[in-house]
């Protein structure tokens, strides 16, 4: 993580690791280190990490499972707007 940290910030993107202490103290059921990045970064970043071999585009994906939920959650609060 400390590479793709360096990979980032040697192309210009700020970025930090949440939860990097609490992980050397307690590496277990925390959900790992987070690579954070500004959200205006988040696009570039993306590419760059599937550029340097740190991810692959797939790891950006959104799930078809996930994009179903979002349309039904959609739908739902369309419908609970219209009755308002």
């Amino acid at each position: 993580m400390a590479v793709a940290k360096s990979y980032l910030e040697d192309n210009k993107i700020f970025c930090l690791l949440k939860d990097e202490l609490i992980n050397l103290i307690h590496p277990v059921g925390l959900g790992g280190i987070k690579l954070q990045v500004k959200e205006t970064d988040a696009q570039h970043a993306a590419e760059l990490l599937i550029e340097g071999g740190f991810a692959k585009k797939e790891d950006f994906e959104i799930p078809e499972s996930t994009m179903r939920m979002v349309k039904i959650y959609e739908k739902i609060s369309s419908f609970l707007n219209k009755k308002e």
